[in-house]
């Protein structure tokens, strides 16, 4: 008969030495399955985010030929990048929510009011009106855009759709550092109290819209609800 075969590990000269531990030594895991959205729910959501995203990093970039103050063109071009970033990253989320290979550029508006309100934060063109590009952009829309994902990712499943929430995070954790450039920035363009209020009613006029077309989903009085 042949010498009994070794496996790894079962030599005398290669034993693993260590500490037997029992399965209730394990920290536990304390999220919890089901979440505030269905498959259907979430991709829905993730289309919304994407074509958000999509048309910030196009506003964004078409601003760059607009604006002339030096500083803010180079802050304003690496979120751009960011924002190119988040669109491809939700992108690759959706086929895996069963929604195909090519829905990987599929993005949409949650409706026409929201449409027209990215429309509206992308209309001023002329190089003097730096104010109010940033300011519907940075005080409004992705203000806006930040408070969803952050509950998005805490409400949704964390562990079914634990890749939604890491993709979110990243996004979280970028969008913060945008808003806190951009508010210095205003800080620094608005100097006198007649640019303030330039600001001020920029802010208020699309924070109007915002509120009217129920924001990126559609259904803001459900975001700004607590939680059940």
């Amino acid at each position: 008969m042949s010498e009994p075969r070794l496996y790894p590990g079962t030599g005398p000269d290669q034993r693993t030495h260590f500490t037997p531990y029992g399965a209730f030594e394990v920290p536990a895991d304390l999220r919890q399955l089901h979440g505030r959205f269905d498959v259907e729910a979430t991709a829905r959501r993730i289309r919304n985010f994407r074509y958000a995203e999509e048309w910030i990093m196009l506003t964004l970039g078409g601003w760059l030929a607009t604006i002339p103050e030096v500083p803010v063109k180079t802050g304003l071009g690496k979120i751009v990048w960011e924002s190119a970033q988040a669109a491809d990253a939700l992108g690759k989320r959706l086929p895996e929510l069963r929604c195909g290979r090519a829905s990987v550029s599929a993005s949409e508006s949650p409706n026409q009011g929201f449409a027209a309100l990215v429309q509206a934060v992308a209309e001023p063109e002329r190089p003097d009106l730096t104010i109010e590009k940033l300011a519907g952009m940075f005080d409004v829309l992705k203000p806006h855009l930040l408070a969803v994902y952050e509950r998005t990712a805490r409400e949704t499943d964390p562990i079914a759709d634990a890749p939604t929430v890491e993709i979110l995070e990243d996004v979280v954790r970028r969008t913060r550092r945008h808003l806190a450039w951009a508010d210095a920035v205003l800080e620094r363009l608005c100097d006198t109290d007649g640019k303030r209020e330039r600001r001020r009613r920029r802010a208020a006029e699309l924070r109007a819209q915002l509120e009217a077309c129920g924001g990126v989903t559609g259904a803001l009085r459900d975001e700004s609800a607590p939680p059940q």
